[in-house]
């Protein structure tokens, strides 16, 4: 895929890259671009810097924040000067490369063909993984079915045991549920990574789903003495995605924000419009995140030093769930927090083209 706007460009790596071992999509602008991307999810993309319009590092921004697309290879073609500081800002974008026009014919074709066996590679070892993963994720369920089925024998006359045998009846109760959280959250995440989890789109009402979701919350929050507010801005807010997942984003967070609010404290839920998109915010007043760490927040299994303040153990993989699936979804997550002020999640989704 060539995004440039200039013909005699195109038409040169159009000559470079002839059929039958390749096939050359174009496109003279980055909006173009974007949306053949979007359609043809090719094996490499050569993209133009300066362009009217959309610019080549606007195209790298988009390209970056959607997941359909993140992963693919992109080559920079520019006429800027690699000492102009553009290099390092497309590389920070996510180039993988910066080429500097005129273009060399030769060097040209080594970089795409060097970039294309590369996310070959990436790819394979990626199924590789997610087979693995699914078999481990098999081989763990067993015996905890197992242990789950004698356990429940054994729970059947605890009334005849000692407390003290209960209490460790319980405890091993607990365990068997984070472990059969644990496996399934690890699960959804090899999935959500090869792009496997499918998804089961419908036009919903956002407003009643969260809204649901804060009542099924607020008893649990009542028994911490923590209060719940929700504020829709609107009496409906129409989106198209699986209700089923975007009630497993709510639930982590809504969950994740109980978990380090104190007694005493509030959470807080809104729900509004914002362009074309949707916002949804949740809040809580709880310890808050220091900036250094707040770069740790969506990634696999990395807990915060506010984690030892947290009610109940968490499995590292909820916020993580929560950025691929709305991701998946086409759509943006991030926090902020100050240490000591409480944190704010934020997602955003595009509102239902029929609204």
């Amino acid at each position: 895929m060539v995004v440039d706007d200039n013909e005699q460009n195109r038409l040169v790596i159009r000559y470079l890259f002839e059929p039958p071992d390749y096939r050359v999509v174009e496109a003279p602008d980055g909006v173009t671009g974007l949306e053949v991307i979007r359609a043809e999810q090719p094996d490499c993309v050569l993209l133009d810097l300066a362009m009217p319009g959309l610019d080549g590092f606007e195209v790298l921004e988009h390209l970056r924040n959607d997941p359909r697309v993140r992963e693919i290879p992109v080559l920079v073609l520019t006429a800027s000067a690699e000492s102009s500081g553009a290099m390092e800002r497309a590389l920070r974008a996510g180039a993988v490369d910066y080429l500097t026009k005129p273009i060399s014919p030769g060097r040209v074709a080594a970089r795409v063909r060097g970039a294309i066996e590369r996310r070959r590679l990436v790819l394979e070892m990626q199924q590789l993984r997610g087979t693995f993963t699914s078999m481990l994720v098999h081989d763990l369920r067993s015996p905890l079915t197992i242990i789950t089925g004698y356990l429940q024998l054994l729970e059947g006359s605890a009334e005849s045991l000692p407390p003290k045998h209960r209490r460790y009846l319980g405890s091993i109760r607990e365990a068997c549920v984070r472990m059969i959280a644990l496996i399934g959250d690890i699960l959804d995440v090899s999935k959500l990574e090869e792009g496997k989890l499918p998804l089961e789109l419908e036009e919903v009402d956002l407003v009643e789903i969260a809204g649901e979701i804060v009542e099924r919350l607020r008893p649990v929050a009542l028994q911490h003495s923590v209060m719940v507010d929700f504020e829709p801005a609107a009496p409906t807010l129409r989106v198209t995605v699986d209700p089923r997942r975007l009630e497993q984003v709510l639930m982590n967070l809504l969950g994740n924000a109980l978990k380090f609010t104190p007694p005493g404290g509030r959470i807080g839920v809104t729900v509004g419009r914002d362009g074309d998109a949707v916002q949804v915010v949740v809040s809580d007043s709880g310890p808050g995140i220091s900036p250094d760490e707040m770069p740790l927040l969506f990634e696999k299994f990395s807990q915060t030093s506010a984690a030892k303040l947290a009610r109940g153990p968490g499995t590292g993989l909820g916020l993580v769930i929560c950025r691929y699936l709305v991701e998946a979804h086409g759509g943006r997550i991030w926090a902020e927090s100050e240490p000591g002020r409480g944190s704010r999640f934020i997602f955003r989704l595009p509102v239902a083209s029929a609204t």
